[in-house]
């Protein structure tokens, strides 16, 4: 079974590859307590490809999809997590929440929910 989900995952890679974009993104920092000690970590910048589609109008709620939210199929070659920055058509879009689609133990990409920052 997981040979089916490797499969998958190589798939998605190689179609989002050859249709989809590189986006910019970004992680803020953050300041944390170690041992009584604080610990910075700096701004994480990387690069991810995606591929933008819009929601259904169906499927915009008004309280968890809003108007003006979009949808992004990205790549499983980066961890995305809920609050990265990512930069579409010169625009800043809050990664509201990764949703990433992993069956089993296989990342196979993302299908993330973002909102303008």
């Amino acid at each position: 079974m997981v040979n089916f989900y490797e499969r998958s995952f190589n798939t998605a890679l190689k179609l989002l590859s050859k249709y989809g974009m590189e986006y910019s993104v970004l992680r803020k920092g953050k300041v944390s307590i170690v041992n009584g000690k604080e610990v910075i970590t700096e701004n994480q910048t990387f690069t991810t490809i995606g591929i933008k589609t819009n929601y259904n109008p169906i499927e915009i709620d008004g309280t968890v999809i809003q108007s003006g939210d979009i949808q992004m199929v990205f790549s499983a070659n980066v961890e995305l997590q809920i609050n990265d920055i990512v930069t579409i058509d010169g625009e800043k879009y809050l990664i509201k929440q990764p949703n990433p689609v992993k069956p089993a133990d296989v990342l196979i990409c993302y299908k993330s929910q973002l909102r303008k920052a």
